[in-house]
């Protein structure tokens, strides 16, 4: 069995070293209406995987340190403005266990501080290639389509796998593709590998939001930091929902007519085979995130396969 000890604490360094340079992005004091939100944001207890991917994947091309702790913070920033916008427009009042922005303050507050992170994010990039500007501003609008299509799938029965898959894909895939992307863009001479560690990226990205779907049903509301089953509650579309309309579509509409309790919503994903199935979904998008680590030598793959296995065995 593989010592997983050296890249646990390999981890562990890379978190405490963005967590520094996150607190040392320069904030000024006032306005406090519009700085104090945004510095809850930064304080609160994310696990920092985007930017420890971009460390990982910059680290095997021996991409400047400097540059990748700047295109790591740049990322971070931005998927904390997506999260900050989404908890106002899906009505989330808690995110990682502490009240969402706009809950502790207000809908306006909450706004104009995911306005600020995303403004910090391209202050902050300020020096890196034009090329990475572009790859940012193209994976931000990929995000914003997939909470555009997020919202439209709503309460709607006509969604198939594939148009969640390819919502996901913009939503959550994307900034996990140019997380993995940009640490070997840091290096002008990698253009051609940093497509495959998108792609790396984008399918570990898949997995992630699948197996997110999977504990929202089966974790614990302490470990997740929000209710359970929030999302097929508000009618969100999931993979556990869509798979279930698509095995037995007039037993499912049955089911959820009834005032259904997360442990009801358990036993009928479990008893139908609806979970079984979902995890054979998530260990296809890990295999294909595999092999797009096939660019890079096999010496130099131990650490992003440690952090894929990482990913495909969190609870959280």
């Amino acid at each position: 069995m593989q010592d997983t000890k050296p890249f646990l604490k390999h981890i562990q360094f890379l978190r405490e070293e963005i967590e520094k340079a996150i607190h040392q992005i320069p904030l000024e004091k006032s306005p406090t209406y519009f700085y104090d939100p945004i510095k809850y944001v930064l304080n609160g207890k994310g696990k920092r995987l985007r930017p420890i991917l971009v460390h990982l994947t910059g680290q095997v091309y021996s991409s400047d340190p400097e540059g990748l702790m700047k295109a790591a913070i740049v990322i971070e920033l931005l998927h904390n403005f997506s999260l900050v916008h989404d908890d106002i427009m899906d009505e989330d009042d808690v995110r990682h266990g502490q009240p969402s922005v706009h809950k502790k303050w207000d809908n306006a507050s909450a706004i104009l501080a995911g306005d600020g992170l995303f403004v910090l994010s391209h202050l902050i990039m300020t020096g890196l290639s034009p090329y990475i500007h572009q790859r940012f501003n193209e994976v931000s609008l990929a995000i914003c389509e997939g909470q555009g299509m997020d919202k439209e799938f709503e309460h709607d029965a006509s969604i198939t796998m594939g148009n969640y898959l390819v919502m996901i894909g913009k939503k959550t895939g994307s900034l996990l593709g140019l997380s993995a992307e940009v640490g070997a863009l840091i290096r002008e001479d990698s253009k051609d590998s940093a497509h495959h560690l998108f792609e790396y990226g984008l399918n570990l990205g898949l997995a992630f939001q699948i197996q997110d779907d999977l504990l929202e049903i089966y974790s614990s509301e302490a470990s997740m930091g929000k209710s359970l089953g929030s999302d097929i509650h508000s009618g969100k579309q999931t993979a556990l929902t869509i798979l279930a309309r698509e095995k037995n579509p007039d037993q499912w509409k049955n089911f959820i007519q009834n005032n259904n309790a997360i442990s009801d919503y358990q036993s009928y994903f479990e008893s139908h085979g609806i979970k079984a199935e979902t995890e054979k979904v998530i260990q296809h998008y890990i295999e294909k995130a595999q092999d797009g680590l096939n660019e890079i030598p096999e010496e130099k793959r131990d650490n992003l396969n440690q952090f894929t296995t990482m990913i495909l065995n969190r609870t959280y």
